[in-house]
């Protein structure tokens, strides 16, 4: 029986960080793929980043309310994983709303997984129509909170 992942099998404590360094997209994009690359989700930090930017040339990752969902899928990619990211200032992001982004959520995608990608997005988005769980996201201190919160919020 074939079942679909939800976000409890694919984030990554190693993969949430709420005090990125990045100033810009760019910078975002490799942290955030640094993670990922050290929780040895990858086999090639380059071809994921580079998956990164082919889907970001499709459309804006950002959903608004500060907030995006940048993914890439690629045979890079050892194991479908999900990381969660902030900064303390907001950066210029290609966005569905107005204003800077400070909060992402990345997913790193196996090629083989692709099918499954819909799921999880769609997992992340119904989590973020969440008020709370925004509010959260963009104050808390706590990784282990965020880790704690997309987990709940994957069982519903």
């Amino acid at each position: 029986m074939v079942t679909s992942m939800t976000i409890e099998n694919v984030i990554k404590r190693s993969c949430i960080n709420l005090h990125m360094k990045g100033r810009n997209k760019k910078e975002i994009i490799e942290e955030m793929a640094d993670m990922f690359d050290r929780a040895g989700v990858l086999a090639s930090r380059d071809l994921f980043i580079r998956a990164v930017y082919e889907r970001e040339g499709e459309g804006p990752t950002g959903i608004g309310n500060q907030v995006a969902i940048p993914h890439g899928k690629s045979d890079a990619v050892l194991k479908t994983a999900m990381a969660v990211g902030r900064v303390d200032q907001g950066v210029e992001w290609e966005t569905l709303g107005e204003g800077d982004t400070r909060a992402f959520v990345m997913f790193a995608v196996n090629s083989g997984d692709k099918s499954e990608l819909v799921s999880l997005l769609s997992q992340v988005a119904v989590a973020l129509c969440d008020d709370d769980v925004i509010e959260t996201l963009l104050t808390t201190e706590s990784e282990e909170e965020i880790f704690t919160l997309f987990n709940r919020k994957g069982e519903t």
